[in-house]
């Protein structure tokens, strides 16, 4: 099978589970706009836009930000597909408050697009965007995976996750290595597919010898990729999110509001605001 970037895209939203992801971390997103009368919102590394789309259908103004073009076509088939009218525009960090031109009410980023930035001075330029893109009082929420737990534990796998899909049967399976000065985790994305016409097809136990001469692989390909992201245990971000001008930083746990717990907690969620002066 011929693997593209087109499919390493598409991929992602196999992986997760949209449907029981967003009904899990809706009450806190509406719950925090609420909170701070937010009626605008960029969603940063939207990826294919299932949050930028939910935040669209409470009647916000939207902007869906991703760099990646193949994820950008994957996002304007999930708004049309959802009916959505949300703005999804080509970017990264560093071009949020260009894109906006006006300041927004919130920002978001999740799905582990933060530590993308991939240096301790990316971080510091990507934090500072976001605060000139925010209004004085304005709400940022990150989301990602909790580094402090990955390094101090060097934690080397994460749970396989499994989906039957058009293609075929897949295993998606995360390898982490981490950097000798522990500043950066790798992860390699390993997808194994089984063809759906192994699954489809009729094999009995006298036409299998044959079958399995024909294809040894039993219908398998693997393909990898690998991701480096910069690590930002809690001091760091919370350092670098005053140094840019936020205030109230929160580190939490989960989509309950609960505090983060540092060695247990696989994701944190760093809630600040800009500060008004």
């Amino acid at each position: 099978m011929s693997w593209t970037r087109h499919n390493e895209e598409r991929e992602y939203d196999e992986l997760v589970d949209w449907d029981r992801r967003l009904a899990r971390e809706a009450p806190f997103f509406e719950g925090m706009f609420a909170g701070y009368n937010v009626r605008s919102v960029a969603d940063v590394g939207a990826g294919s836009a299932r949050h930028a789309i939910l935040y669209r259908s409470w009647g916000l103004e939207v902007w869906a930000i991703d760099p990646s073009e193949d994820m950008l076509e994957l996002a304007r088939e999930n708004a049309g597909r959802l009916g959505s009218d949300v703005r999804i525009v080509e970017g990264g960090f560093g071009d949020v408050a260009r894109i906006v031109g006006a300041q927004v009410d919130a920002i978001t980023c999740t799905g582990n697009a933060l530590p993308h930035v991939r240096s301790l001075r990316g971080l510091h330029d990507a934090l500072r965007d976001f605060a000139e893109a925010l209004v004085p009082g304005g709400l940022l929420v990150l989301h990602y995976l909790n580094h402090h737990r990955l390094i101090t534990q060097r934690i080397r796998t994460m749970s396989p996750v499994f989906r039957e899909t058009p293609a075929g049967d897949k295993f998606f399976v995360r390898l982490l290595d981490y950097t000798p000065d522990g500043d950066g985790v790798l992860f390699d994305f390993v997808t194994l597919l089984r063809d759906a016409s192994v699954r489809e097809g009729e094999h009995t136990i006298e036409s299998w010898p044959a079958t399995l001469a024909a294809d040894p692989s039993g219908g398998w390909s693997v393909r990898s990729r690998r991701s480096l992201h910069f690590a930002m245990v809690p001091e760091m971000i919370t350092r670098e999110l005053e140094s840019a001008g936020f205030a109230d930083v929160r580190i939490l746990g989960d989509h309950t509001g609960r505090l983060l717990d540092e060695d247990t907690d696989e994701s944190i969620i760093v809630v600040a605001v800009k500060a008004l002066r």
